[in-house]
Order: structure tokens, then C-alpha cells, then sequence
């Protein structure tokens, strides 16, 4: 499935990538994810983590939504909030999803690290073929879906429906 990317690409996918995403740092420097930890979290953790981070991406989105380029310091500071805000969702994610939550950290990643790079140019993250490409690659979208589920499953928040 393709995705559109645009100003509401990059606010969906920190709200529903999963609901979540967009971990300081090193993730979106790799590929592979990190290797299997014991389970030690609850999902009550993780649903309220993924909550959190919902509430912690409104203020991106709000930004995003206005279009053209954004304010170097509130785009720092939104970022900034959505970053630890998911390091928080990636901390406490159960062994069954770690690995699809740190696939879909690093999409959120890539495209802050994007709209960072742009100097908050929301057009030229728009047109940046390499980045879509990148986030429509199987290992992103599918990683997305089944957090996404699990996070419906568990958490009984629907994805789709938060913004």
C-alpha cells in the first residue's frame, strides 16, 4: 500500500506508526533491530507510554498541519518532546513487539531527522523521494500494522483513529 507523504504523513505516522515512534538518536541510524531483551514490562506500561506519546505528538502535528517551513525552536522543542516521548513507548515495549516498535521509531526518526535537515521545509520533506521510499519499504509498513494491532488488541486503542 502506498502511503501519501506529506505535512500529515510525518503526523500520522508519530501518532499512529505507533501511535507511537520517534526514539532520540541512534535509531534511525540502523537497520537491524536490537536483540531480544527479556520481557520485564507490562502492557499497562506500554499502553500508557503509547498514550503518552499520542498526547506528545499533538503538538508536532498542530505545527505540521500549518504547512511551509517551521519555526527552528518549535521544531526543536515539539521534536524534542516526541523523541523522549517514544524512547519512553520503545523502553516499555513487550518482547512480542519490540522489534516492530523499533521499526517504527526509526521511520518516525527518519522523517524528524528529515524535517530537522530541511531546516522545518515541510515541502522539501514532502518531496523527498528517498525518505518515501524508504518508509513504504515492507519492513516499515508491515512492522507499523502489527503494532498497530497489538496495540488495539492490548491497549484498545485504535491507531487509525487517534490524531
Amino acid at each position: 500500500m502506498a502511503r501519501m507523504f506529506c505535512a500529515t504523513t510525518l503526523a500520522g505516522p508519530v501518532l499512529a506508526t505507533l501511535l507511537l515512534t520517534g526514539c532520540g538518536g541512534s535509531l534511525a541510524d540502523t537497520d537491524a533491530p536490537a536483540p531480544a531483551r527479556p520481557d520485564r514490562t507490562t502492557a499497562g506500561d506500554f499502553c500508557g507510554a503509547v498514550l503518552a506519546g499520542s498526547r506528545a505528538t499533538q503538538p508536532l502535528a498542530a505545527l505540521l498541519t500549518r504547512g511551509g517551513t517551521v519555526p527552528r525552536a518549535e521544531l526543536d522543542t515539539a521534536a524534542q518532546a516526541v523523541r523522549s516521548a517514544y524512547a519512553d513507548i520503545l523502553a516499555t515495549a513487550p518482547g512480542e513487539v519490540r522489534a516492530d516498535v523499533e521499526r517504527s521509531v526509526a521511520a518516525v526518526n527518519l522523517q524528524l531527522d528529515a524535517l530537522e535537515a530541511a531546516g522545518g521545509d515541510t515541502a522539501a520533506v514532502t518531496r523527498d523521494a528517498e525518505l518515501r521510499s524508504r518508509l513504504e519499504a515492507p519492513e516499515y509498513t508491515e512492522a507499523t500494522e502489527r503494532v498497530r494491532s497489538y496495540v488495539g488488541e492490548h491497549c484498545g486503542i485504535d491507531g487509525r483513529g487517534l490524531s
